[in-house]
């Protein structure tokens, strides 16, 4: 239970994320399937304490790792790659609504319930 009660560890864990995500993103010619990116974001679930957390790494991902894909992927392409980008850019903020920040948020939801179910708290008994 600590590691989720330590602040600096659940920062790490949302900085983690967007990077995680631009880096796989960036690969994705390479890796070929939707099954590393979908494991990854299940990880991050299961470490991420709270949705303040989940949050913080998605804002955090669309804030950084969109302009990061627009300046050192998509300016560099020779065709219309770029236009597609942009033109897409509101179809692919809804998509990630729907298939990635809703299943987030309820896969943290269950998480915390079943935490608290199995660990509850100690009311102001210590741990020796």
């Amino acid at each position: 239970m600590r590691f989720y009660e330590n602040k600096i560890v659940q920062i790490i864990i949302a900085i983690l994320y967007p990077i995680a995500a631009f880096v796989i993103f960036s690969n994705g010619r390479l890796i070929g399937s939707w099954t590393i990116p979908a494991i990854l974001a299940i990880l991050f679930c299961f470490l991420w304490k709270d949705l303040r957390y989940l949050a913080i790494s998605n804002v955090l991902m669309w804030f950084v790792s969109v302009p990061m894909w627009w300046l050192f992927v998509e300016r560099m392409r020779e065709d219309q790659g770029p236009a597609i980008f942009i033109s897409s850019l509101p179809f692919i903020v809804l998509s990630h609504v729907f298939i990635v920040l809703i299943p987030q948020i309820l896969i943290v939801l269950c998480k915390n319930v079943f935490l608290k179910k199995a660990y509850p708290p100690h009311h102001g008994v210590r741990d020796p």
